[in-house]
């Protein structure tokens, strides 16, 4: 078992180009990349993911941290990491065998954009990133992303490669989040209640650095801040506010564990008045100041 050192003085940016020396692998350039062997693939540190990455695991063991969680991967697991998420790559055996489909932002927005409550989706996932399977139900999840990786060689030529790609790559990322969000109940209400869920969360998503009150985003949707907390609260079992500072706290949380920057920096970049506010703020929601936070994680 091959262990990682962490160097947390920066935070790498993970896109595709961080997979060009990769010699093993299938790609439509600049959207899409298929591979199985990771040799030669630098993955101490911690890293800044910009696209999204499903993976299965076929032999091996893994131990990862995305977003300060710890996660146990091992064969079976259906594993998928999300845009914007701090990886760190803690252990990962010799005989480690992923497959895995990585796609650039410009991939993700363009199929988030032709799924309906794609975001919502996503959300779910995020909250459980990841399940195992055996038997038949593994091996027909693994057969789809085989056929992706076929596919990619054999429409090389099509005019229409991309898009027989992408659509290869939707309907198999379906699969994956049916398995993924399994337990998750759908919310029920109106489809004007769940699109303002939408919109909330995917603005919350972009803006809570620098906006921590909800009547910055019911401004932004042109809506009272009492009926967007009542809609978000109805449809999601949290309140717009809750959102908004879990969001903050998690953001804390990965600057203080991955990075060397100071309490009072990190309290700047996010838009605290001051740091003894940040500090209280932070202690509220983690039950530890960002101090005590940081030195356990030590």
């Amino acid at each position: 078992m091959k262990r990682k050192s962490a160097n947390t003085n920066n935070i790498k940016k993970a896109d595709l180009s961080l997979l060009d020396f990769l010699k093993q692998s299938n790609t439509v350039p600049g959207k899409i990349v298929f591979f199985e062997n990771i040799e030669g693939l630098d993955t101490s540190g911690y890293f800044y993911l910009q696209g999204i990455a499903l993976f299965l695991i076929e032999k091996g063991h893994s131990t990862i941290e995305v977003n300060t969680t710890t996660y146990e991967l091992e064969k079976g697991c259906i594993f998928v990491v999300f845009p914007g998420q701090i990886i760190h790559v803690i252990s990962i055996s010799n005989d480690i065998k992923p497959l895995c489909i990585a796609c650039s932002m410009d991939m993700m927005n363009d199929l988030m954009s032709q799924v309906k409550d794609s975001l919502q989706l996503f959300q779910h996932a995020k909250q459980s990133p990841f399940q195992k399977r055996d038997g038949e139900e593994f091996e027909q999840i693994k057969k789809s992303f085989r056929h992706i990786q076929e596919k990619i060689k054999v429409t090389k030529d099509n005019r229409y490669h991309y898009q027989i790609i992408k659509n290869l790559v939707i309907s198999t990322a379906f699969e994956c989040l049916d398995i993924l969000t399994e337990k998750c109940i759908e919310p029920q209400g109106s489809n004007r209640k769940k699109a303002l869920l939408n919109a909330f969360l995917q603005k919350v998503e972009e803006e809570h650095r620098e906006h921590h009150s909800v009547k910055h985003y019911a401004d932004e949707l042109f809506i009272t801040p009492k009926y967007l907390s009542t809609v978000i609260e109805e449809m999601s079992g949290k309140g717009a506010k809750q959102w908004i500072d879990e969001y903050i706290a998690l953001d804390a949380k990965v600057l203080l564990q991955s990075t060397q920057k100071d309490i009072q920096e990190i309290s700047n970049e996010l838009n605290f008045i001051d740091v003894g506010f940040f500090g209280k703020f932070f202690k509220r929601m983690t039950g530890m100041t960002p101090k005590a936070f940081r030195e356990k994680k030590e």
